[in-house]
């Protein structure tokens, strides 16, 4: 298996890209080793001392803790990916979540993020996930490498919502929030 390691914004996680599609309509993060129960090769990752597992569509991004270093576990990743990755993996199908009582500024902010703002995410390792929109305020979840990255901040402000605004006059501001 061909592996492609990337740096991300965040230093703290790198995107591995693989060959293959491994998320269809979405991105799954695992925050711990037990929510990660199907994927035994994902919980060998999270014993080197890393935080945070996520698929993309066709990535794997891993944010290490503070007291790993990527000189230490970086080669360790790429083994567990290489050597315990499933053989007869499967994509994962995320089914959307529709809400037929979304208002259409919710569809609107959400046809936005899938068309203009995902893409670039996800090249930088990450996922932003629109959880609500009330009184011109669209709160988000970052995901992935976006994740605790020192640059969110600076991305969701001056990115994010700048866009969002321009494309949906009745977002006024973005914020992030953690589940």
């Amino acid at each position: 298996m061909n592996i492609d390691v990337q740096q991300t914004p965040n230093p703290d996680t790198l995107k591995f890209v693989l060959s293959l599609e491994l998320v269809q309509n979405g991105s799954i993060e695992f925050k711990n080793s037990s929510e990660a129960n199907e994927y035994p090769f994902v919980q060998k990752i999270f014993q080197l001392g890393v935080e945070l597992v996520f698929f993309g569509n066709n990535f794997i991004s891993v944010k290490k803790n503070n007291s790993s270093q990527w000189e230490q576990i970086l080669e360790e990743i790429k083994d567990i990916i290489k050597n315990d990755f499933p053989k007869n993996f499967k994509a994962i199908i995320i089914k959307k979540e529709t809400n037929i009582n979304q208002d259409e500024i919710f569809k609107r902010i959400e046809e936005v993020l899938e068309l203009k703002i995902r893409p670039a995410v996800a090249m930088d390792g990450g996922n932003i996930i629109l959880r609500s929109f009330i009184d011109g305020i669209a709160e988000v979840e970052l995901q992935g490498s976006c994740s605790g990255c020192p640059s969110s901040t600076l991305t969701l402000k001056q990115s994010v919502e700048r866009m969002l605004v321009h494309y949906v006059p009745e977002v006024k501001s973005v914020r992030a929030v953690s589940l």
